[in-house]
């Protein structure tokens, strides 16, 4: 029985990953960025990385998405989204109630766009530390030339002015 099952699920992986599923192996400097769809706080379907993004910025936490807004909080719409940043938030912890009615309509009023994964395993290839922003720098052509956690605004404001 137990062959039979470990079969069965040989089988199945590589058509769940044929089907989009992202690996979770974690995503290291030289890999391609995977193709990830998310919504944003508006419902809206993003294909990442899409053309114009030079960093792709992560949250796993709340800690790091407070580290966000106190960073970018006060800019001016479009200053993001022109300097080639795109933010992504993990919310796949907070219950969904929670979510719809509190999380999504305050992240609604950032000056930028906050795209969501409301499932775990859309993200699971990203790199993260606790209470730190993962900065992903991608080149042109959608491959990470680097990696890094950031725990102070300063260091993230420094990506609007690169």
């Amino acid at each position: 029985m137990r062959s039979v099952l470990f079969t069965l699920a040989l089988m199945i992986a590589p058509l769940s990953l044929a089907q989009g599923e992202t690996p979770s192996s974690p995503l290291q400097t030289g890999d391609d960025f995977p193709s990830l769809q998310l919504p944003d706080a508006f419902g809206n379907a993003y294909q990442l990385p899409y053309p114009g993004v030079r960093h792709v910025l992560f949250s796993a936490d709340m800690d790091a998405n407070d580290l966000m807004k106190q960073s970018f909080g006060e800019l001016e719409k479009g200053d993001f989204t022109a300097a080639g940043l795109v933010y992504v938030a993990d919310i796949s912890g907070m219950p969904r109630l929670v979510a719809r009615l509190f999380a999504i309509p305050s992240l609604r009023d950032y000056p930028f766009r906050v795209l969501l994964a409301r499932e775990a395993e859309q993200l699971a290839m990203l790199p993260r530390e606790e209470g730190a922003v993962s900065v992903i720098s991608l080149s042109q052509n959608g491959e990470v030339e680097k990696l890094d956690f950031v725990r102070d605004d300063k260091n993230l404001k420094e990506l609007i002015v690169e």
